[in-house]
């Protein structure tokens, strides 16, 4: 099969579809599921339409489904059995010494037919070249005559991995397949130790496969070659066992292929016999390929036409005798004298031969086709029958003849027998038995399938004949009946006192049935007559309706329309069904007859009948009748009917269209689910009584969740109006006359839907986000509370996990189906799924938490691991001896790093959860930390007071630098003690406070605040800036390095002398130089500082003094302070009506002349607030 260039990528992939039986049932039961849901409501099988209901496609779909079942389990079963079967056979084979080869012959087999596949590209392969079987025993030439004569090659070889060789080979040309088995399989000779009846098997299988690869016509013919020679020299007993062997082989071909075939009989090697080379060599090329031999015309007088042909063979040869002796020399007429006479009695033997082989005791049987002679190869190998047999006769032994090479071989008279003659009939072969009995049966089926058929059209066609005529009669007796009736004059609210008018007539239109249903011409096998008679009856049908029957319901609906509460729905309901009635084109049948039918309900209680008979006609009107477009194109007579009812109309309209249509729809939803669904659902009730123990809410409202918001509210109540909403949107917009085009597309309809759609899952979201955002973890007082909490949590009522359930089980989209396909598809575009997939969307963090729950490994298992080891660690804290002191050793311990936190571990796992999950472990975390602190600083106070306070007071409190006028100073030594590295109040930080203020510890809320007193962590700072004001780095003790230069002094004074603790700064009007000075220089308390200001009359000098180890910051600080700026400022000191000024030169950060620090300092004697 040739294929397009641009599908030639494709061949592939279209060979295996094409031959793929069950590709294509698969995409024919798919198309049959996708033409039911897609056009099964357009479908119809005459008037009958089977898949336009809902319920009509589910139950064409289940259908479909239980065939696909089926069908599965047939082939499931079909291939279990082939499995049970093949396991069998491999158990025989285990025991079988055959089974090697019986492998190797169908793995050959296999190979080769995928292979001649790949070649002939069709599906029907095995019938596109005819088959033959070439019959030979050992030596007959068979194998040579096909290459050399037939150029006849191998597709496939058998597996070079196979020890064991095939015992034939298929051969094939442009021509035919050759099926050629080895003289084994001929002569069956069975005598292989260990492997009994192994050639029989083989030569079965071959057969047997045959048969089953071309059950039609199994094969088309069989080439018997029988070598020439060796028939005529062999003996009576060989020619036997010869015949035996052929007619058996025969014969199995004849039982295995159940039909009889043609035999081409070849006599082979014509070079062997004495004096060949001798007549032939004069032939011309074309000679040597043409035929030499007969085909019959007749398979009875076979042996007439063989022996007629020898006859003439010879009497060819002889006629050219005389001219071939007289021209060669006398050994070559010796040889072509001998070669006639050899031949000229073989007949007497090949005629015999041939009549024993095709004996089936008056059976039928395979039959000759033709009898031809041929030498495909020459050996050089010659031998005399005449000579053979004197020799043997007079016992003088076997005279043998000289043999040579041949250089030039050349097929004889076997070219154009393969070409022209041998396949030239392939349909000679009759066809299987076996096929044709089956064929015969289809067709019997068919043809008795095919009379019920013909039987049932000429049945229906009568039947639909008859109905038609009735059909027609009974027009004709409503229309009398019709005329009879007198028309009433009485006032009609609700259409009752029409029915004896409109039921005749009625009746009258729809005797043929509702022609308007009936589309196809094939109606009634081609008999119906509504559609000539109905619409002249259906005429005055729908005046009657128009002008009659709904004026009469539109009487009754303006009373009620008038009566109604105003802007009310009841109002808008009412105004709905009159629009509907008027106009056809925002008509919703549905929503009609469903208010008429509890309209009338309510006015015929016990009617049934009445209410029915009423229903028939409303639902006629509703599908044929058009008050509004009739007006529209001018008719008075309607015109005229509709006057009394459109000035209540315009004004319900204008009434009723001041809100927005869309908020009303959805308020009207969510006040109506109040009133049908049931009570609120309490978060604080679904979590159980440990809510109180481990949450909290900021505001109980919010815990309180409608209905309307939960999944039974959205799958119960919000979906099932979801199908009228969109409706309902149009319809009221179109009651309501606020848009002059009516038709709504489907972009229109799917922006109400998500308008309205989108507003409800908000809503939804937003009421369950507030609720747990309104829920926190309440705060723990004590140990006790915290350990309370977490066993709430992790224990029997599972208060955190209950929480997360609740959502889950309000948010989760409902389960798809597990195979794809289209039910999933459908499934998926589901109004409740898309919905519910939205939501749970905005809430797949929080509820992540509970995926695998159960699992060991899972997220809320974790969390309870932590929370269990927090649960432990609390409690061999309160459990302690010393509560307090343990707290205190747990933070410690907590700030070294010498021990695992729960807290710390349960904060971390905190920060990878999601919201409200994180938020509530962080607080329980938090919490409970702040238990443990709480325990923790109980304790810390008495050794604050101890250790800090008290020295404070005593050495520190009220005295100079701290308070700048107090003539106490505090000494150096117990300023060093106290503020210096490693002194009281940095040890006191180090070792107690520092992990409540500098590590993590501190923020322990959310607004990170710390359980130390704001004023403490204040005041410890400023003593850390004390310290690192007045104490070098390098921990030599109290030490403040800074620079001094003198500015200017008064011009009345001449030299300016200024001693820093024996550091003298000397000036003279001049040259200004700066000098280094250290503080203090001396330890003593003697120590003084001085300013000494010398005039420039002889007076004398004047000095300010200040003593002891605080006087050089007490004299530079005495001053007037001025020009201050980053890293120096300035000193003027007025001394008896002169002045001197310096520039001090200090480290910005750390000043010690800097009030500020000092000033402020002030520690508390509590820590905790």
């Amino acid at each position: 099969m040739k294929f397009p260039l641009a599908l030639t990528a494709f061949k592939p992939l279209l060979s295996k579809i094409k031959n793929s039986g069950i590709t294509v049932l698969i995409l024919a039961w798919f198309a049959c599921l996708i033409v039911v849901w897609w056009k099964g409501a357009d479908l119809a099988f005459g008037e009958y339409k089977p898949f336009e209901t809902l319920a009509g496609r589910w139950l064409t779909t289940a259908t479909l489904i239980i065939v696909a079942i089926v069908f599965i389990s047939w082939k499931m079963i079909k291939r279990l059995k082939t499995l049970e079967a093949r396991q069998q056979e491999d158990k025989k084979k285990q025991h079988n010494p055959i089974r090697e080869e019986i492998e190797t012959q169908r793995r050959y087999l296999e190979h080769w037919v995928n292979k001649f596949k790949r070649i002939i590209e069709r599906q029907d392969y095995q019938y596109v070249l005819p088959w033959y079987i070439a019959l030979g025993i050992e030596g007959s030439g068979k194998k040579t005559l096909l290459k050399e004569g037939g150029h006849f090659v191998e597709l496939y070889d058998s597996d070079e991995g196979d020890r064991e060789p095939v015992h034939f080979k298929l051969l094939s040309n442009e021509q035919a397949v050759i099926l050629c088995p080895k003289h084994t399989l001929i002569s069956q000779q069975d005598n292989i130790e260990n492997k009994p009846y192994l050639y029989s098997k083989l030569w079965n299988q071959l057969l047997n496969w045959t048969a089953e690869t071309r059950p039609r016509q199994p094969l088309n013919g069989i080439i018997l070659t029988i070598d020439l020679y060796q028939l005529l020299t062999s003996n009576k007993e060989q020619k036997d066992q010869y015949i035996k062997q052929l007619h058996q082989r025969l014969n199995e071909i004849l039982v295995i292929t159940q039909a009889e075939l043609p035999i081409y009989v070849i006599m082979t090697k014509l070079d062997r016999f004495y004096g060949f080379e001798s007549i032939y060599e004069t032939l011309t090329a074309a000679q040597k390929e043409s035929v030499l031999g007969v085909t019959f015309n007749g398979t009875k007088e076979w042996k007439l036409e063989l022996q007629s042909f020898w006859q003439d063979w010879l009497s060819q040869m002889n006629a050219l005798m005389p001219v071939l002796l007289f021209k060669d020399n006398l050994e070559k007429q010796n040889q072509i004298f001998s070669y006639i006479r050899q031949l000229s009695t073989a007949i007497d033997v090949i005629v015999p031969v041939l009549e024993q082989l095709i004996a089936n005791g008056g059976k039928s049987f395979h039959f000759f086709k033709g009898v031809y002679l041929t030498s495909a190869t020459q050996t050089g190998k010659i031998d005399n029958v005449f000579v053979q047999s004197a020799s043997e006769q007079y016992q003088l032994g076997h005279q043998t003849y000289s043999t040579w090479a041949i250089k030039n071989t050349h097929p004889y008279f076997s070219y154009t027998l393969f070409k022209e003659v041998l396949f030239s009939f392939p349909n000679l072969a009759k066809e299987s038995r076996r096929w044709k009995k089956d064929y015969h049966h289809k067709l019997k089926l068919f043809s008795i399938i095919g009379g019920i058929t013909a039987l049932g059209f000429i049945g229906l066609c009568q039947y639909y004949y008859y109905n038609n005529h009735n059909a027609g009669i009974n027009v004709l007796e409503q229309v009398k009946t019709f005329k009879d009736i007198k028309i009433s004059n009485q006032l009609d609210y609700y259409g009752d006192k029409q029915l004896p008018l409109l039921n005749p007539i009625r009746e009258a239109t729809l005797s043929y049935g509702n022609y308007h249903e009936t589309q196809s011409w094939l109606k009634d096998m081609g008999l119906y007559q509504g559609y000539f008679i109905g619409p002249y009856v259906e005429e005055t049908y729908l005046k009657l309706l128009q002008l009659k029957f709904l004026p009469a319901i539109m009487n009754g609906l303006l009373v009620q329309l008038n009566e109604a509460e105003p802007g009310s729905e009841e109002k808008l309901e009412i105004l709905r069904v009159m629009r509907m009635l008027d106009d056809k084109t925002g008509r919703d049948d549905n929503f009609v007859k469903d208010f008429m039918k509890k309209y009338w309900s309510e006015k015929f209680k016990g009617q049934k009948a009445l209410q029915d008979n009423l229903m028939l006609h409303l639902d006629y009107s509703l599908q044929h009748t058009d008050w509004f477009n009739g007006r529209l194109q001018g008719d008075e007579i309607l015109i005229k009917t509709y006057q009394p009812y459109e000035l209540s109309i315009k004004e319900a309209q204008d009434e009723l269209s001041r809100s927005s249509i869309y908020n009303r729809v959805y308020q009207n939803l969510k006040i109506k689910a109040n009133s049908v669904l049931a009570a609120p659902l309490d978060y604080r009730d679904e979590i159980g009584s440990g809510f109180d123990s481990v949450y909290f809410s900021n505001n109980d409202e919010f815990l309180k969740i409608p209905r309307f918001f939960t999944e039974y509210g959205l799958k119960n109540y919000f979906i099932k109006q979801d199908s009228h909403l969109v409706e309902l949107i149009a319809m009221d917009s179109w009651v309501l006359n606020l848009k002059e085009n009516l038709e709504y597309s489907d972009t229109d309809r799917e922006k109400m839907l998500e308008r309205i759609s989108e507003q409800y899952v908000n809503d939804y979201i937003a009421t369950w986000r507030s609720a747990l955002n309104n829920l926190d973890i309440k705060e723990f007082d004590t140990l006790s509370e915290s350990i309370t909490a977490i066993e709430k949590i992790t224990g029997g009522e599972q208060t955190l996990k209950r929480a997360l359930q609740v959502l889950n089980d309000n948010t989760q989209p409902p389960a798809l189906p597990n195979e794809e396909g289209k039910m999933l598809q459908r499934a998926i575009e589901a109004l409740d799924y898309r919905l519910m997939a939205r939501i749970d969307q905005s809430f797949s963090d929080e509820k992540s938490v509970l995926q695998s729950a159960d699992a060991k490994n899972s997220t809320i298992q974790s969390i309870y691991q932590k929370l269990s080891d927090l649960h432990r660690y609390l409690l061999s804290i309160q459990n302690a001896p010393d509560p307090g002191k343990a707290a205190l050793r747990a933070v410690q311990f907590r700030v070294d790093q010498k021990s695992t936190d729960p807290i710390l571990e349960l904060q971390q796992l905190a920060k990878t959860m999601p919201q409200p999950v994180s938020r509530w472990l962080e607080q329980i975390a938090e919490y409970s930390w702040r238990s443990v602190l709480k325990s923790a600083i109980v304790s810390l106070e008495v050794e604050w007071n101890e250790k800090v306070v008290k020295k404070y007071k005593l050495y520190i409190k009220d005295r100079y630098p701290f308070v700048s006028q107090s003539q106490q100073e505090v000494p150096l030594s117990e300023f060093s003690r106290f503020f210096g590295p490693n002194g009281t109040i940095d040890s006191f930080y180090e070792t107690n406070l520092k992990p409540f203020i500098e590590s993590d510890l501190r923020h322990i809320t959310g607004e990170n605040s710390s359980l130390i007193r704001p004023d403490v962590i204040e005041q410890l700072e400023l003593a850390k800036r004390i310290k690192e004001t007045f104490f070098n780095s390098d921990n030599d003790g109290i030490g403040v390095h800074f620079s001094i230069e003198p500015l200017s002094i008064s011009s009345n004074k001449r030299r300016s002398v200024l001693n820093l603790d024996g550091q003298i700064v000397d000036y003279t009007h001049g040259l200004r130089k700066k000098t280094h000075v250290v503080w203090p220089n001396s330890m003593s308390n003697n120590v003084e500082s001085k300013l000494t200001l010398v005039s420039v009359a002889e007076k004398s000098p004047r000095s300010l003094v200040f003593k002891g180890p605080w006087a050089q910051i007490k004299l530079l600080t005495s001053g007037k302070i001025s020009n201050i700026k980053a890293g120096s400022f300035d000193v003027r000191y007025d001394i008896h009506e002169g002045y001197a000024t310096y520039r001090v030169y200090i480290d910005e950060s750390d000043n010690p002349f800097s009030w500020d620090i000092l000033r402020k300092f002030n520690i508390p004697e509590t820590l905790y607030e």
